[in-house]
């Protein structure tokens, strides 16, 4: 068991052998999603040769039962995201990438905050529009335990673990939000590739026509929101729901926190 109170708040575990969490009695039941490794074979930079097995879990919205009307009153979720510390011919283990559909009248993605919980994570964004041909602006931001950033509005992200441990992070999103996937399968993945050939390295998708120079940008250095100054908590974000209606109206996303 992975204990994350002191990350999200509240008493609860994580479970790498059941791929699940262990909640408070107080909390609802969730529901949980798997991503098997070779699920991402369209996305990865060569033919996976590991065994399948599970490459990372993740849970619908958690909420205790007494907070249920005011997460579904503003719309927005939060969640817990488990990955696995694997790789396969020198790239690590990674989800498949998507983007946020557009949404309201500036037919604009709308954004998620990321909080890592437990290891290090690598979470790889690259800008673009539908129809997903135009992208610029590839990033990648590093965060470790105790840290959060938030995805901007328009900007796909896929996660990595880079590490022999566990990469344990929460995510706060739109409730019902449907990622599209197909423009990160057309091109095999993300704009670069993070590989560990004896040293970490970046390699460009040479798939992509107009390829962009990568930002390398640490949590620990941003300053994008005052919310993020403190912990972001179940409790953090339940008492901040109306600060952060940007998640489900990105035109309210404060200029000053892109990246």
């Amino acid at each position: 068991m992975i204990d994350l109170e002191s990350g999200t708040g509240v008493a609860i575990k994580a479970d790498p052998q059941q791929h699940q969490l262990i909640l408070p009695d107080d909390f609802e039941p969730t529901t949980y999603r798997t991503r098997r490794l070779h699920d991402l074979s369209a996305v990865w930079h060569c033919p996976i040769t590991e065994p399948d097995q599970i490459a990372y879990w993740y849970s619908a919205g958690l909420t205790r039962s007494e907070d249920s009307q005011r997460w579904a009153e503003t719309n927005i979720i939060y969640g817990i995201v488990f990955f696995h510390p694997l790789s396969s011919d020198g790239e690590f283990v990674k989800s498949s990438g998507q983007f946020h559909p557009p949404t309201g009248p500036t037919q604009t993605a709308t954004p998620e905050i990321y909080t890592v919980l437990h290891g290090v994570g690598y979470f790889l964004l690259q800008k673009a529009r539908a129809p997903y041909t135009d992208v610029t602006d590839p990033i990648l931001v590093e965060v470790h335990a105790g840290e959060s950033f938030i995805v901007p509005p328009d900007y796909g992200h896929l996660q990595i673990n880079p590490t022999s441990e566990p990469l344990i992070f929460s995510y706060v999103v739109m409730d019902g939000m449907s990622g599209v996937y197909e423009p990160y399968r057309q091109t095999q993945g993300a704009m670069y590739y993070v590989l560990d050939n004896g040293e970490q390295k970046h390699q460009l998708n040479e798939r992509y026509p107009n390829p962009a120079e990568l930002r390398v940008l640490r949590a620990s250095e941003l300053d994008q929101h005052p919310l993020l100054t403190e912990p972001i908590t179940y409790h953090s974000v339940l008492s901040n729901l109306d600060e952060i209606s940007f998640i489900t109206q990105p035109d309210r996303f404060p200029a000053d926190a892109y990246l």
